[in-house]
């Protein structure tokens, strides 16, 4: 999310020129990667099991989806309504960046990853049990090991992990929103002032790949027969995980054109681009549909094509993005009135952020009361990482953080607190949650906590006094259990290892609010020449406990 030029620019150089320093000064550091690739959901694993709350399905393997659409309606509109089986759907919910690249790695700020299936499942399931029900991604990227590698030449591991988003969305019951490109804030000049060179998945480095200038991107007959091209291979993948073609499925909820196409006081692409792209995606995916890829600015009105707008044959969702403050609580009404009431088409506020909960709450209460709103997505959600503790991205110069399930708080004297956490994330994810149900006409108060999973899993690099894992979603705590080999048969709590573990849990409470590959504990009264074995257990904000995750040992005392 880019609100301006000069943000963008500043934003850019220096977090490549300072992240990698900053990073290591703030305790962030890459680990060992954990050797097994995490497959998925599976049934059976918790504790105090009643089920998942709201209406999403159990948890279930990755792949076990069939290749139709049946057990799962599109989402469809009648006028400015989304409809779920003839209901309205409405939803409050996050936008997710990382789920389809990764730029938080500690160590690699400045290159974009392909995320762990971990760290994509962490995510979805934590929107699923947020009440969410919708993500949004970022866009697709341009470049070499990103899914656009040349002219209509494509990365099939970048795929591979957009299908993996999918399968995981689909099993968790989350919808997806997807924007394809992602808008270019500089000129045609081409210079180092022009921050196309580190704006992530700009239309600039498509037009880039065949020597042209930016501004040919939208006609260009060859570069407008590219994306074409891009729309054509995307909306007839079969996704291999789960064999359905991503044209016929209905996970997604919209393919957004692109992300802030024409920026906040640029010109948004031509309404014949608009409407011809529209019209290819529909072609392809006849019951998915498409959202405008430009935004509003301060002025819908002036700003968003009105030809596109009242076109049969244009986008079915339009959007603006909001972070202004309290003057986003004028503008909000406004939109929606031209957009849904004037246009009929649906409304959605596709990102918003960067102010306090005071302003959210009034944002939330306005789009409650107005059935012109179907949608919120705030900015950010960060997931767990593949290496301990959390990815954890900042705006603004660290003045905003992004979002961590459950929300943690801090004692009084850890101020500020941990690198990547705001001091409002609790009192933000509450308030998303309840706001994310009572859209739908939940009770808040009567909806069961979010459930932990899955059980947290050990890293296998640890040591007595560096003990890291991968932690369960909406997990508040852990509880730390530690035990020794019996050298003469098990006696007292043992297992099939022969294990002896300790008749209480080390440490109960331990907090994994810590930026990826930190040290999440130590164990301070292990005892020099004694092999430990160490398993961990979830515990979630309404008491509900995970398995305990398999042991990790012998781990001796006291290895630096």
């Amino acid at each position: 999310m880019y609100i301006s030029t000069i943000l963008s620019f500043l934003r850019c150089t220096l977090l490549f020129a300072l992240a990698p320093r900053f990073f290591q000064e703030m305790g962030c550091k890459p680990s060992k990667p954990l050797q097994t690739v995490y497959p998925g959901p599976t049934t059976g694993n918790q504790q105090q099991q009643q089920g998942p709350p709201l209406s999403v399905t159990a948890p279930q393997a990755e792949g076990t989806a069939n290749g139709t659409s049946t057990d799962w309606p599109f989402i469809t509109r009648s006028g400015p309504t989304l409809l779920e089986n003839d209901r309205p759907f409405r939803f409050i919910t996050f936008n997710v960046p990382n789920l389809l690249l990764i730029e938080d790695r500690p160590g690699q700020q400045g290159t974009f990853l392909i995320p762990d299936t971990f760290e994509q499942h962490d995510a979805l399931y934590t929107i699923s049990q947020l009440g969410g029900r919708v993500a949004r991604t970022y866009t697709l990227g341009v470049g070499e090991k990103y899914h656009i590698t040349g002219p209509r030449t494509y990365n099939e591991e970048a795929f591979v992990a957009l299908d993996h988003a999918l399968a995981i969305a689909r099993n968790v019951r989350v919808r997806l929103i997807i924007p394809l490109i992602n808008n270019h804030w500089g000129g045609d000049d081409g210079g180092t002032s022009d921050p196309s060179t580190c704006v992530f998945g700009n239309y600039a480095a498509l037009t880039k790949l065949r020597g042209k200038k930016p501004s040919a991107f939208w006609n260009d007959a060859e570069l407008v027969e590219d994306f074409k091209h891009l729309i054509s291979f995307v909306m007839n993948r079969v996704n291999t995980v789960n064999g359905i073609r991503y044209g016929d499925d209905p996970t997604i909820l919209a393919w957004q054109l692109g992300n802030e196409l024409g920026g906040w006081t640029g010109n948004n692409p031509p309404a014949s681009w608009t409407i011809a792209m529209t019209q290819h995606i529909k072609s392809l995916a006849p019951r998915t549909l498409v959202a405008d890829g430009s935004i509003g600015g301060k002025d819908s009105s002036a700003k968003l094509s009105r030809e596109a707008l009242a076109s049969s044959a244009g986008p079915d969702i339009f959007v603006n993005h909001y972070y202004h403050g309290h003057e986003d609580l004028k503008r909000l009404p406004k939109d929606a009135a031209l957009i849904g009431k004037k246009h009929g088409k649906v409304f959605i506020v596709g990102e918003f952020g960067f102010a306090n909960t005071r302003m959210y709450g009034s944002l939330y209460e306005d789009m409650l009361r107005n059935p012109l709103i179907s949608g919120s997505l705030m900015w950010s959600l960060r997931s767990h990482s593949k290496d301990g503790g959390f990815l954890v991205h900042s705006e603004e110069g660290g003045k905003f953080w992004s979002y961590h399930a459950p929300g943690f708080v801090f004692p009084p004297n850890t101020q500020p607190p941990p690198h990547g956490f705001g001091s409002d994330e609790l009192e933000v994810m509450n308030q998303v949650r309840h706001y994310a149900l009572a859209i739908q006409g939940l009770n808040p108060q009567t909806v069961r906590p979010p459930i932990p999973f899955p059980p947290p899993t050990l890293l296998p690099d640890i040591g007595t006094n560096w003990i890291r894992f991968r932690g369960s979603a909406w997990a508040a705590s852990y509880n730390i259990y530690r035990g020794r080999q019996s050298e003469n048969g098990a006696n007292g709590r043992s297992d099939e290892r022969n294990i002896v573990w300790d008749p209480q849990p080390l440490a109960t409470g331990v907090s994994d609010a810590k930026c990826s590959g930190s040290t999440i504990f130590q164990d301070k009264t292990a005892v020099p020449g004694v092999g430990y074995y160490y398993a961990v257990q979830g515990v979630g904000t309404g008491g509900d406990l995970t398995a305990v995750g398999p042991a990790v040992g012998p781990v001796w005392c006291c290895n630096k």
